[in-house]
Parts: structure tokens; sequence; C-alpha cells
């Protein structure tokens, strides 16, 4: 469990120090694993309106690699009090297809990640910056075909309860009513993901979810 998670995220800058104290979490994420995962946080920074519909995480990274390599006029995240203003740069930044080859799937996806993580968090708050951890931590969980996906509707329609699920999972004190709620709605979620699942196998992963 990392401390910093208790820190209120405000702003792209906050939610880049949340998320570089994640990098190390991110980076030990690779090949299949990685490739898995980064397909399904590509569908959750879609439902969350962040990503555009024709773009993809390797991109995303690459971009954001090789602008804030530029030799003349680097483009850096860090500089910009936005995340709008930032995606709106690199999306602009002209590609170089010869650093795109030598450039490895893994490094773009990872700066993918980690530029992606740091957009939602500054865009939903405190939340979305304990769900980063939760995601990170369990990857193979988090993989699953369209279980992002839900995460992301719940994120969009429905804050208040979004944030109450990840207070579920991080197993924090709440109400009795506010605790059967969340696991009741992430019993929903589940079965969306896993239609064909018996009750129990949904409720173990339901529980299972909790820290």
């Amino acid at each position: 469990m990392f401390g910093f998670l208790g820190v209120i995220v405000s702003g792209l800058s906050s939610a880049l120090s949340v998320v570089a104290k994640l990098v190390p979490a991110i980076v030990k994420i690779v090949g299949n694993a990685l490739e898995k995962l980064s397909t399904e946080l590509e569908t959750f920074f879609k439902g969350l309106n962040l990503l555009e519909p024709n773009e993809t995480m390797e991109t995303i990274g690459d971009r954001a690699l090789q602008a804030e390599q530029d030799e003349h006029e680097p483009i850096k995240i860090e500089n910009f009090d936005s995340h709008e203003k930032y995606l709106a740069a690199i999306r602009e930044y002209e590609l170089d297809a010869e650093k795109s080859a030598f450039t490895s799937q893994d490094d773009k996806l990872h700066k993918a990640i980690e530029v992606m993580l740091a957009t939602a968090m500054s865009q939903y708050g405190q939340p979305m910056s304990e769900f980063a951890q939760i995601i990170v931590n369990n990857p193979d969980f988090y993989s699953k075909a369209g279980r992002l996906a839900e995460f992301a509707s719940i994120a969009r329609s429905d804050p208040q309860t979004f944030a109450e699920i990840v207070n579920y999972i991080e197993n924090k004190n709440m109400s009795t009513e506010k605790n059967d709620a969340a696991f009741d709605k992430l019993v929903d979620m589940e079965r969306k993901v896993n239609p064909d699942a018996p009750d129990t196998e949904i409720w173990s992963a339901v529980s299972g979810m909790k820290k």
C-alpha cells in the first residue's frame, strides 16, 4: 500500500506526483501481460472519453515519448496545467516513423499507461488515483475482457458510486448500507463480464477484489 494515495488529487501536477510512485509497478508489467492490460485500458480510457475512438495506447505512448525527447521543442506533460492541453499538443506532434520502429512496444505502452493514468486522475480525482493502484497491482485480474469497461461506465455515469466501490475494494470503513450497495453493484458488473458464471463464482470474484 502506498501512503501517498491518501492525498487529494486535484489537477494534472498532483496527478503526476501520484503516477510517479506507481511507475515501479507499471514497468514490471511486460510482454503479453502488458499487451493484454493495455488493450483493456484502451477501452477504459475511451469509456472515460479521454482517448479518441481512433487512438491506441501504443500510438499515444509513441507520441508522448517522441514529443518528450524532441531535440528542439520537447513537449513534457509536467509543463502543462491541464491534461486537455497536453493531449492536444502531442496529438499534433508529427511522429518520426524511424524512431517509432526503434522504440519497443513495451516502452510505448508503459509511457501510455503513465500518461493516461495521470490524465484520468486529473479528471476524476482521488477515487481514480486509488483505482489506478488497484489496477497496476493486480494487472491479470483487470485484464479480463470487459471488466475495466464496466468500471469506466460507472465512473462516468455515477462518480459517487464509483468512489464507494473503490472504498469497498480498498476495505475502507463504510456504513453497512454503502458496503452492501457497493458489493451488489460489483456483482452486477461482474455478471456482465462473466454472464455464464455461477453465482458462487461471481460472489467469489467480487469478494476477492477486497484488500
